[in-house]
């Protein structure tokens, strides 16, 4: 990877970032021009530095899990069974946000409210994994599948310990829109131009 190449993942990342808190911010409606225009630009602003803020989590998460995959891969040797642990490590994360979130926030109510929020991001993950093994190889799928459940799961944390539905709201839709920006770009700006043909 360039820098070229990197300055741009990580300026388009940032403004994706932004953007996507200003949206957030608009669904659970911090701005508001209820108290005039001061305060809906105040409540832009806000939206836009938190969206900024989010884009770097993401990027970190990003960048930590390519780090990963790099020393799994050269530690283990077997592609197959680091795919192997991302499969089983998907499960347990799964499991262990239902669980964890039951027993913390509500012992009282069934277990089955908690499974739609991680189910959703689920089939959100299969969703872009989807688009990447169109865009790559079938290889793709397990490492998308794991980087947009597990990962944003990890960098959704601060939000989820809360347990406030608008800070959730707030945080997930920019980390949800970086992460899905750079799993789908990096193959692109991992690729090497071709020599021309002599």
């Amino acid at each position: 990877m360039t820098l070229r190449k990197w300055s741009f993942l990580f300026y388009t990342t940032l403004l994706i970032g932004a953007l996507g808190a200003v949206i957030s911010g608009t669904i659970i409606g911090q701005e508001k021009m209820d108290g005039g225009f001061a305060n809906f630009g105040m409540g832009l602003i806000g939206s836009l530095i938190a969206g900024l803020m989010f884009s770097v989590i993401s990027q970190m998460g990003f960048f930590a899990y390519l780090t990963l995959n790099y020393l799994a891969l050269s530690v283990l040797r077997r592609k197959s069974l680091w795919l192997g642990i991302q499969v089983i490590l998907i499960v347990l994360v799964f499991v262990d946000f239902v669980i964890l979130r039951h027993d913390i926030f509500a012992k009282e109510e069934p277990i089955l409210g908690f499974v739609w929020l991680p189910l959703g991001l689920l089939a959100y993950a299969a969703v872009v994994a989807y688009f990447k093994v169109k865009a790559t190889n079938a290889s793709a799928w397990i490492p998308t599948m794991f980087f947009m459940f597990v990962v944003t799961i990890l960098e959704w944390v601060p939000a989820l310990q809360e347990n406030n539905v608008k800070s959730m709201i707030m945080m997930i839709v920019p980390l949800l829109l970086c992460n899905t920006w750079q799993i789908m770009q990096l193959h692109r700006i991992l690729q090497k131009k071709e020599s021309p043909a002599k």
